[in-house]
């Protein structure tokens, strides 16, 4: 995966750079809060039954019905904590207001891979995602953020998207593109 920082020091770069770090902090929480939760249960689970079968001290002396509801009550928290989460990263995201083109291009993109984990026919958006040209022009986009970080002498930020663009040609030949110049 390539990597790139930006060099701005302006307090405006520094307070978008810390929105879009928790923005990406709670969508990972929002991300695995299930399993976390899950991890949760299945601990106390197994801590109940050892107890009930060793009959240690009544640590965990809570009934079939009490710990099926408190099973619930985890998975429940922890969708409300999903929930939460994902609203406030998508309220405070500073990429995602503004009618910002690329966002909704991402939006799309996240619409269709979920299209396709719901049953819809993967032939039919690998011909859409083919024909939308968004592969090559995605390789024109980083091609110019390259060159435009050489013209203003910033030769770590070229460097790392050389790699990006690279790799964003190789998608796009094996999409059938292989007219993208440079």
């Amino acid at each position: 995966m390539t990597a790139m920082h930006l060099n701005s020091t302006d307090s405006h770069g520094r307070a978008l750079r810390a929105l879009r770090r928790t923005t990406h902090v709670l969508r990972v929480v929002g991300d695995h809060v299930q399993d976390v939760a899950l991890g949760a249960v299945a601990v106390a689970v197994a801590a109940w039954m050892g107890n009930r079968v060793a009959d240690f001290t009544p640590v965990l002396d809570v009934t079939q019905g009490m710990a099926i509801l408190l099973i619930l009550a985890a998975w429940g928290a922890a969708r409300v904590i999903e929930g939460c989460v994902y609203a406030v990263a998508d309220w405070i995201d500073p990429d995602s207001r503004g009618g910002d083109d690329l966002w909704d291009a991402t939006t799309a993109f996240r619409a269709n891979a979920e299209d396709i984990t719901n049953g819809a026919d993967y032939d039919d958006i690998r011909l859409a995602l083919q024909a939308s040209q968004a592969l090559p022009a995605l390789h024109g986009l980083t091609v110019q953020l390259r060159n435009a970080y050489a013209q203003d002498g910033e030769m770590e930020e070229a460097s790392v998207l050389s790699d990006t663009v690279a790799l964003v040609r190789a998608a796009a030949e094996s999409f059938g593109h292989r007219d993208l110049g440079q």
